[in-house]
C-alpha cells in the first residue's frame, strides 16, 4: 500500500487536513489505508502542505517512494512534526468567542477574547476535534512555539497583525 503523490485529476476531492477543495492538476498526497468499509484499500487525499503538517510519518513514507522536486521544505516540516509529537494536532487559532472551553494543558478556563489554539486527533481515518489550549500554554504543550506557520496555514483568515499578536501571546515571557 504505497502512498502516492500525483496531480489531481479533477477538482472534486477535498483535503482531509483543511477540508478545502484540491484544485484540478494541483499536486496532492494520497495516504493509502485499508478500507474500513469493505475489501481493498482507500485513499485519503491531502494538499501536500496539509499532509506534511498533519500526517508527517505517512508524508515522509510517501515522498521516499515518490520523490518529487521541491518538497525539501515540506519534508523538513514533516520531520519537525515527528520531533514534536503534538504539533501535528494543530488546527488553527482564534480568539475565544466564550469563556466555556478549558485548556487541555493547564485545565483552566480560556477567557473570552483570549487566543486559543484548536487541537484535533486523527482517529478512524478522520480528524476529530480535541479541544483547545491557551496560546500561553503552547510552549509546554507542543514543547516549542515555532508553530506560527502551521497556525497561519489552518487559519487563513488571520492577518499579519493577528499572527503577531498570537506570537506575543505564545511567548513564554507572556505566560500568566
Amino acid at each position: 500500500m504505497p502512498h502516492i503523490i500525483e496531480a489531481a485529476s479533477s477538482g472534486r476531492a477535498k483535503c482531509r487536513g483543511c477540508d478545502q477543495k484540491i484544485s484540478k492538476d494541483e499536486l496532492r498526497f494520497g495516504e493509502r489505508q485499508p478500507n474500513a468499509f469493505g475489501e481493498g484499500e482507500m485513499t485519503l487525499w491531502f494538499h501536500l502542505k496539509c499532509a506534511a503538517y498533519k500526517r508527517p510519518e505517512a508524508f515522509l513514507e510517501g515522498i521516499a517512494v515518490n520523490p518529487a522536486a521541491g518538497l525539501d521544505d515540506l519534508a523538513e516540516a514533516a520531520r519537525f512534526g515527528i520531533a514534536h509529537r503534538r504539533v501535528p494536532r494543530i488546527n488553527g487559532a482564534e480568539l475565544a468567542p466564550t469563556a466555556r472551553a478549558r485548556c487541555r494543558q493547564c485545565k483552566e478556563l480560556i477567557d473570552k477574547g483570549a487566543w486559543r489554539i484548536g487541537i484535533v486527533f486523527f482517529e478512524e481515518y478522520r480528524f476529530s476535534p480535541g479541544g483547545y489550549i491557551h496560546a500561553s500554554c503552547a510552549s509546554s504543550y507542543f514543547e516549542t512555539t515555532a508553530v506560527t506557520d502551521r497556525i497561519a496555514h489552518f487559519s487563513p483568515a488571520l492577518d499579519a497583525n493577528s499572527l503577531a499578536d498570537l506570537e506575543r501571546a505564545m511567548s513564554p515571557t507572556d505566560a500568566s
